[in-house]
């Protein structure tokens, strides 16, 4: 009896393993998911929405799809120019940038639901312009959602961050740091996986897409944690002189 409830157990196990969902896991599909990831934008702050053309023969003929109406200034990371110093203003230089992608079960409403999906960090490409890689990071691989069937919904993201070549190995060390870092929004589509073909990630308005769609970005700066912690004792002494008031 005991045998007969082991194997029934590993049998479960296995069928569960097997029927996990999946996800292509890339940036440069040419279908109808294709996103780039930007420097920082003027004034620091996070710019999301695909872009209103393609990028010029400089960096890469790639083109947002769908086509977006957000212009962005400066490059996207990686696939300009090998570079020997390791800075977080070194934005051609793939090496040093990271992506991964990030996941939940269901329909998620913000980026704080979804986890990070292990086994899916990847740099950027590095000197390949010419393929059309800049702003796209290196990765073209299934990955499986823990926890989500074939056939069910899943809330989907990407996160780009500074990897300061190697000091940063995920979101968290890099916000912890106060590096670049950025979110893309977030898309929702039904996974599927083996013996069926998984979907590209969800795009606006794409065949798979339920809700939403995952977009082009950029990373942003964070203000130092000096910065932040002198705002807030202005902002309470400030209070404090008011409510004497």
């Amino acid at each position: 009896m005991k045998k007969t409830l082991a194997t029934l157990t590993l049998l479960a196990g296995a069928v569960s393993g097997y029927s996990q969902g999946q996800v292509v896991y890339a940036d440069y599909l040419k279908t109808d998911f294709s996103i780039t990831i930007w420097q920082v934008q003027p004034g620091g702050g996070e710019v999301q929405g695909n872009s209103t053309a393609g990028l010029s023969a400089s960096v890469g003929a790639n083109t947002d799809k769908p086509v977006g109406t957000t212009a962005y200034s400066g490059i996207p990371l990686g696939g300009i120019a090998a570079d020997t110093t390791v800075a977080p203003t070194d934005y051609g230089d793939g090496a040093i940038w990271s992506a991964q992608l990030y996941a939940g079960a269901g329909t998620v409403a913000s980026f704080s639901g979804l986890s990070a999906v292990a086994g899916t960090v990847a740099s950027f490409f590095v000197n390949d312009a010419a393929l059309g890689y800049a702003g796209e990071f290196n990765a073209s691989s299934a990955a499986t959602i823990p926890l989500v069937p074939n056939g069910s919904p899943a809330t989907f993201a990407i996160a780009a961050w500074y990897n300061g070549g190697g000091a940063y190995t995920s979101l968290a060390a890099a916000q912890a740091a106060a590096v670049p870092w950025g979110t893309s929004t977030l898309g929702t589509e039904n996974v599927n996986g083996s013996p069926n073909t998984p979907p590209d990630l969800p795009a606006i308005g794409g065949a798979n897409t339920l809700s939403g769609g995952i977009t082009s970005f950029s990373v942003a700066t964070v203000p130092e944690p000096s910065t932040i912690a002198l705002g807030v004792i202005g902002a309470s002494a400030f209070l404090m002189r008011l409510r004497r008031k």
